[in-house]
């Protein structure tokens, strides 16, 4: 651990509970990303936990093909002094045996474990059979990538989507639609037993967008039923899943299930755990057409909070915690400013304070510990000033933490 990142981690150990230390940008660069800028769209960034490789969902100028890609990132500084030419995580044709067949391939939602010898672990839901975008039939599998194995963990006529790695790396959760509605699952990698588990029942429901507590003990999720929506929590997930009958799991699941939102009556998007465990976040719409708000809500039960109005949806991951977990990056959804970056408190108790990019059109932000620094990767349209803003491109910008 560097002297900065431990004077850091003390200083917010010591501030008092009301305290707020924001973020400013310190220094900022676009990070060029050989053989595609100027080819597409990248977006949805995920950094892996050493903070070594970045991924990113790409779609194609064409507007038909949308991909998973890796890169490595370059320079031994914490702010990257660029990346490798990125590869798709799932070829996309060729003689390989996983590559996609469709002419239109698809591959989307990303996340990394903990790596093997050094390299990256990722799963990500890819097609293997046909998908035309927006026109027809689309099914998607979970593909598993680590050093010395490929292979995908689901074969399913319906769509298994938004996977998630646990933090340990013993265990990948999933939404399906095989059942009908869409409930989730879990493929545990390692453990008695391995393989895949269904973890919720609800019927006439659907359970999307789980998220792991960083010990991986505990589960959230967004619970549709009705006209509504609720964030959950399923406590002991290894214990429930040590109950290897179903209907028995079945029964049992009512001991592990809370429910954080009782009486919430509007829409819910795509929670995340604050890095300490202690708090849930997610996102609110008050009407479809309306932008999103982000809440903050304790594990362990008690009332919702908004933090911040009109922020643009993360759905891939959810809300981005600072390392501290006593606040955001977020993207808010103001044209007049060209979507800034902010940091947000937690608690809610000041504005969120705009994070000087230099950049506009801001979007897809990913916060990461790198080289003992806290930086944050995102996505915008060009430098402010410029009239060129076609395509995207990816930007780090390192963060200063500053005294309350």
């Amino acid at each position: 651990m560097t002297r900065r990142l431990a004077a850091a981690l003390l200083a917010a150990v010591l501030l008092p509970a009301g305290a707020r230390a924001g973020y400013r940008v310190e220094a900022v660069a676009p990070l060029p990303l050989p053989g595609l800028d100027g080819r597409g769209q990248p977006a949805a960034l995920a950094v892996d936990p050493p903070g070594d490789h970045l991924g990113f969902e790409f779609l194609a100028a064409d507007g038909d093909t949308l991909e998973v890609y890796l890169t490595r990132l370059r320079g031994a500084e914490a702010l990257p002094e660029g990346a490798a030419p990125p590869k798709p995580t799932v070829p996309a044709a060729g003689p390989d045996p996983f590559a996609l067949k469709p002419e239109r391939p698809l591959s989307e939602g990303l996340s990394f474990g903990p790596p093997k010898r050094g390299r990256p672990r990722l799963v990500v839901a890819a097609t293997r059979k046909a998908a035309v975008r927006g026109a027809g039939v689309v099914n998607l599998d979970v593909f598993l990538r680590e050093p010395g194995r490929r292979i995908f963990l689901t074969e399913h006529p319906e769509n298994d989507a938004q996977p998630a790695f646990a933090p340990d790396g013993t265990a990948v959760a999933f939404t399906s639609g095989r059942t009908g509605q869409g409930d989730l699952y879990v493929y545990r990698l390692r453990g008695e037993p391995a393989g895949l588990m269904r973890l919720t029942f609800e019927a006439g429901g659907s359970e999307l967008y789980p998220a792991w507590s960083p010990d991986g003990d505990r589960l959230a999720f967004v619970g549709h039923l009705g006209a509504s929506d609720h964030v959950y929590v399923v406590d002991r997930v290894g214990a429930l899943l040590a109950v290897t009958d179903e209907a028995s799991r079945r029964l049992r699941l009512r001991e592990h299930l809370r429910d954080l939102t009782p009486g919430w009556t509007g829409t819910c998007l795509a929670p995340s755990f604050s890095p300490d465990g202690r708090w849930v976040a997610f996102l609110s719409r008050p009407a479809a057409s309306r932008p999103a708000d982000l809440y903050v809500v304790p594990a362990g039960g008690g009332p919702a909070r908004r933090v911040c109005r009109r922020v643009l949806s993360e759905t891939r991951g959810g809300p981005r915690w600072t390392p501290d977990s006593r606040g955001f990056v977020v993207v808010l959804d103001d044209a007049d400013r060209m979507n800034p970056l902010a940091w947000v408190p937690r608690d809610g108790s000041a504005p969120p304070r705009v994070l000087r990019t230099g950049t506009e059109l801001n979007a897809d932000p990913w916060v990461t510990v790198r080289e003992g620094e806290v930086i944050v990767f995102f996505t915008a349209q060009g430098a402010a000033g410029r009239v060129e803003k076609r395509w995207r491109r990816v930007y780090a910008a390192r963060l200063r933490e500053e005294s309350p």
